[in-house]
């Protein structure tokens, strides 16, 4: 399928191109549900995900497992909305040099807080959760990380199957439908 992905179909391309021995940090909060029910790896502690309300700490947990780990690969997967939380955690990983592949999910929205709104009987716009569009592969220059946007979930799938490759940082930009 082309970009936009549906959330499935972002999640299936990363779970089926994960690199064996994978580190997986993962901070997006919609798609990290489907995720979590698609990826299966065999070391122990190669997934760490956030089961609390803050937001931000992806980007840099993944930097630090790079550099904790050197030789494992680390795929972070980030919500758009937990990324601008902590997109100056990207200046550290161009400076270490750190092998990350940042994959960003973006719908453009803070989905999971909208979702609960109308979960609870709210109706019509959920204030302040359209982030708009969002161009992640810009902001990823700004601190000299490298960026693609994903054209399609095969492109997505290859892209991520080459996270043991990276000698430094790399960020795909997955444009997502609502």
């Amino acid at each position: 399928s082309r970009a936009p992905l549906a959330p499935w179909a972002a999640a299936h391309a990363v779970a089926r191109g994960l690199p064996p021995d994978t580190v997986v940090v993962e901070e997006a909060i919609t798609v990290g549900l489907l995720l979590r029910r698609l990826v299966r790896l065999d070391r122990p502690g190669s997934y760490t995900h956030t089961v609390g309300g803050g937001l931000g700490w992806g980007i840099g947990a993944a930097v630090g497992r790079a550099l904790a780990e050197p030789g494992r690969p680390v795929v972070a997967v980030l919500g758009d909305g937990s990324s601008l939380f902590g997109l100056q955690g990207l200046w550290s990983a161009a400076r270490q040099a750190a092998p990350v592949l940042f994959v960003v999910m973006n719908n453009g929205a803070y989905r999971t807080v909208q979702e609960t709104y109308e979960s609870m009987g709210g109706k019509g716009v959920c204030p302040g959760t359209e982030l708009g569009p969002l161009d992640f592969t810009r902001a990823a220059a700004f601190f000299g990380v490298d960026a693609v946007r994903a054209e399609s979930a095969t492109h997505l799938r290859e892209l991520v199957a080459g996270a043991g490759e990276l000698t430094r940082p790399l960020l795909v930009d997955v444009p997502l439908r609502s």
